[in-house]
């Protein structure tokens, strides 16, 4: 039976119905039966990475886990070193007493040893914990996804629909290379065979690199829209999204989120093919959901506030 922790998040929906599309046996970790998976047929348990012994009970009777809780953002119940780290650290344990053969591990391209990026840092101090662990793994890493739901094209999306102009940090040049959330789930799906990438960390990427710049106009030509890019000095961004931490309960940006825009998040074009044998889909033509976000909701997720109908969680 597999495990899968994170399994009503954006990627693990789309990890659950492509597991159940080929008939496996599936536990989903969730935080509670209330927030459980509509259509999911079959073993549901209450759990939180950060409950050891909710863990336990989670992983009686599990071959394989596919790990993918994490968070991106933080707050006072969820910091980066609770939930990326110890969160990681707890479910191993729970797992190894399980006699689970093999541990699957979402992770980002860009995780480092730098404790000066926090978010990546974490990410990075979890896959050595993965590393370090008795069970035969994969780390699949990935950039930001985009798909139905997604954070980062609707945030975007958001902002040119109320802004005729859109602040951008730095020069625009940072490149970025999306990959498609149906993507990222079959090469974690595929990654559960003991004869792929066995005790190794993969990088898996889209096809097409862009700048920040591009993917700026792309989100306003899918829009039809017409806007301006400002680009702003890191510093001047950076005091902007201290202003909006201070009063926005989601701010569209975080001062952590800067710091990983000014960075590369690329991979090799062909790496989804060379690891995974297949082609993965492009944004080019594969955005038109941004369309479906209405006035009121691009200024609510402006402004801060959820938008329920436009993600997945």
């Amino acid at each position: 039976m597999i495990l899968v922790t994170g399994a009503t998040g954006f990627v693990g929906r789309r990890v659950v119905a492509a597991l159940a599309d080929e008939g496996r046996a599936v536990r989903v970790l969730v935080r509670s039966k209330a927030h459980a998976l509509p259509d999911h047929q079959g073993d549901t348990v209450e759990g939180d990475v950060l409950s050891p012994a909710t863990l336990e009970k989670a992983c009686e009777g599990i071959d394989v886990v596919i790990h993918l809780v994490a968070v991106i953002r933080e707050s006072r119940e969820a910091s980066y070193q609770q939930v990326n780290y110890q969160g990681v650290r707890n479910i191993l344990v729970a797992a190894e007493a399980a006699g689970v053969r093999k541990f699957v591990h979402a992770s980002t391209i860009g995780s480092t040893s730098d404790p000066g990026l926090q978010y990546l840092y974490s990410r990075w101090l979890a896959e050595q914990e993965v590393e370090r662990s008795s069970i035969p793994h994969t780390i699949v890493r990935f950039p930001v996804g985009f798909g139905e739901g997604d954070e980062f094209f609707n945030t975007l999306a958001a902002l040119v629909k109320v802004a005729p102009i859109v602040p951008v940090a730095g020069n625009g040049k940072a490149l970025l290379q999306p990959i498609a959330v149906e993507d990222v789930a079959r090469c974690l799906v595929l990654a559960l065979d003991p004869e792929i990438a066995t005790d190794q960390t993969v990088e898996v990427a889209g096809p097409i690199r862009f700048t920040y710049d591009d993917i700026v106009d792309l989100v306003a030509e899918t829009l039809d829209a017409k806007v301006m890019k400002l680009h702003m000095p890191a510093g001047t961004m950076s005091m902007v999204a201290a202003f909006l931490e201070a009063i926005m309960p989601r701010p569209p940006v975080t001062r952590e989120l800067l710091k990983m825009l000014h960075l590369d998040s690329i991979a090799d074009p062909s790496s989804v093919e060379t690891a995974f044998g297949f082609v993965p889909q492009s944004p080019l033509g594969n955005i038109n959901y941004i369309r479906r976000i209405g006035l009121r909701d691009a200024i609510k997720r402006s402004l801060g506030f959820k938008v329920t109908r436009a993600r997945d969680r």
